[in-house]
């Protein structure tokens, strides 16, 4: 057993470097004049945060090209290494520790990581996100792909590779495409994909009879969050840039080079699988309360229910909106509002002060890219669709990036990515 050396101040442990984990730790720097004295130390297994809304883009970005120069390329274009990141934003308070998570000691106030080091905290907030849930589909973990991570994004680009290659050299005739779940994910990939072969047809690198994407969703329709308008704007697009969706369709089994629906066997060269999410594993050895589906439940200041110093935040917390009585979607812009509050909760807590309440809004505003420059905004009661919506997600790309890196270092990192990106747009 190793027990890592904690600082002598107030000690706030922050499990995951994803949207809710990296965030808070910099709302925390905000408020180092009413923090004073403490020391935030945020674990990660991953050695980079990674802007996930992007991930899409990794998959295909500029592929037709020299693979070898662009993987550099596209990994400075998502990926903030988080070794250089407390220097890079000129933090004494902040430590970054690369270690999975095996458990916690709430009694004893400790992290346990995998390979047996030991941290002591004061507070501790678990904003470590979630993971794939295949709803027990058998043959989708030994068949399909992911869109997670950034190594889901570049097993499905060699993948890609590996049969437009074969399809040159004449070794295959065709290439079948199946994306499983049409949430925000699962229709941003389809539509990236079916951009990319029109591409390649207008390129003469194929021709269009001789590839085929389809995008299969259990539910009625797509975008099942969104409002009408918004969804037929979707299909629209999707069907233009030759997307075959098919809807009220379930995915019974995942088989090698074919998905098995309750409407018959189609073809599938590469199985893309985004079909939800669901709790990690690892969550239910932490002895939290959890609710019926696993996941954390926190009370309106996202402290952990029962619990006196430990905050959850995002996917893996499970905020149910007082207004409708329904949990906050797993959004990150949702997750980054969790960790304005966690912050401002944990400073209140040792001013001695009444935590706040978070208070979602009532509408999620949401850019969904869909294939080259067409983008859809959605307001709530108005949207914007087409090169406008395109250019409204690219900027929050920029002020994203903007929000969690230096002004110069934000947009050299935007810029590196579009430079790749745009070759597909």
């Amino acid at each position: 057993m190793l027990v890592m050396h904690t600082p002598p101040q107030h000690h706030i442990v922050i499990l995951g470097a994803g949207f809710g984990g990296l965030r808070t730790a910099l709302e925390l720097e905000k408020r180092r004049a009413r923090l004073k004295d403490f020391h935030v130390t945020l674990i990660d297994k991953r050695s980079e945060h990674v802007y996930t809304p992007l991930l899409y883009e990794v998959s295909t970005g500029a592929l037709h090209d020299n693979q070898k120069f662009c993987v550099g390329e596209l990994c400075s274009g998502v990926a903030v290494p988080l070794e250089a990141y407390p220097q890079a934003m000129r933090s004494k308070r902040l430590t970054f520790k690369r270690g999975e998570v095996t458990g916690i000691d709430p009694k004893k106030k400790e992290v346990h990581l995998k390979d047996g080091t030991r941290i002591s905290y004061d507070d501790l907030v678990v904003a470590l996100g979630s993971a794939v849930s295949t709803f027990g589909i058998p043959g989708v973990n030994e068949h399909a792909l992911f869109m997670k991570c950034l190594a889901d994004a570049f097993r499905v680009r060699q993948r890609l590779a590996e049969f437009l290659g074969a399809y040159v050299e004449g070794k295959e005739k065709r290439v079948e495409i199946v994306v499983g779940g049409a949430g925000p994910t699962g229709t941003e990939t389809a539509a990236e994909l079916g951009n990319f072969f029109d591409r390649l047809v207008k390129n003469g690198i194929i021709k269009r009879k001789d590839y085929e994407i389809r995008l299969v969703e259990a539910a009625p329709d797509i975008l099942g969050i969104y409002p009408e308008k918004f969804r037929v704007h979707a299909r629209a697009r999707l069907e233009t840039i030759g997307v075959i969706l098919m809807t009220n369709t379930k995915i019974l089994e995942v088989k090698k080079k074919q998905v098995v629906t309750d409407k018959g066997e189609i073809n599938a060269d590469v199985m893309i699988w985004s079909g939800g999410i669901r709790p990690l594993d690892v969550v239910k050895t932490f002895g939290l309360a959890l609710d019926e589906k696993g996941w954390i439940p926190v009370e309106p200041s996202v402290l952990v229910k029962g619990q006196k110093d430990i905050w959850a935040i995002g996917d893996v917390a499970a905020f149910l909106d007082p207004k409708t009585g329904k949990r906050v979607p797993a959004l990150a812009q949702a997750t980054t509002k969790e960790a304005s509050v966690v912050a401002e909760n944990v400073t209140r807590r040792l001013e001695r002060k009444r935590p706040m309440a978070f208070h979602p809004p009532s509408h999620w505003v949401t850019a969904i890219p869909l294939g080259g420059a067409y983008g859809l905004v959605d307001f709530g009661s108005w949207s914007l669709r087409g090169r406008l919506g395109y250019f409204v997600r690219k900027a929050a790309d920029f002020f994203y990036f903007f929000s969690i890196l230096p002004f110069g270092q934000a947009f050299r990192m935007w810029l590196k990515g579009t430079n790749v990106y745009i070759k597909n747009d």
